[in-house]
């Protein structure tokens, strides 16, 4: 029952982070339309982050519960932080070999 419990409030630490990032692009991408903090992705964000931290809470007990909860969205964050700057690097380096090929320079 713990077990099941933690995986799901790991699951919900995903889906957090997950909207956590997606409202952030949005409100770099399309800034006046989707940056108030009532738009669906923030309030998505806030509200799987409680019920992961609920659920952390009613499997371990309040104390081990948040410092389980406070791992678990650190590294959710850390992995989608990476897993960006790596996409990010990637683009670039398609960018500069795109860039190559166009004014006939050689890698």
């Amino acid at each position: 029952m713990v077990t099941l419990l933690i995986v799901a409030a790991l699951i919900f630490c995903g889906v957090s982070v997950f909207c956590f990032y997606k409202a952030n692009y949005c409100a770099c991408t399309q800034a006046g339309q989707c940056d108030n903090p009532v738009n669906h992705y923030w309030l998505g964000a806030m509200l799987n982050a409680l019920i992961s931290l609920a659920l952390c809470c009613f499997a371990l007990h309040v104390e081990l519960g948040t410092l389980l909860w406070l791992t678990l969205m650190g590294s959710c964050f850390l992995g989608a932080f990476i897993s960006a700057k790596k996409t990010k690097k990637r683009q670039c380096s398609k960018a500069n070999s795109t860039n190559a090929l166009l004014a006939g320079e050689t890698n």
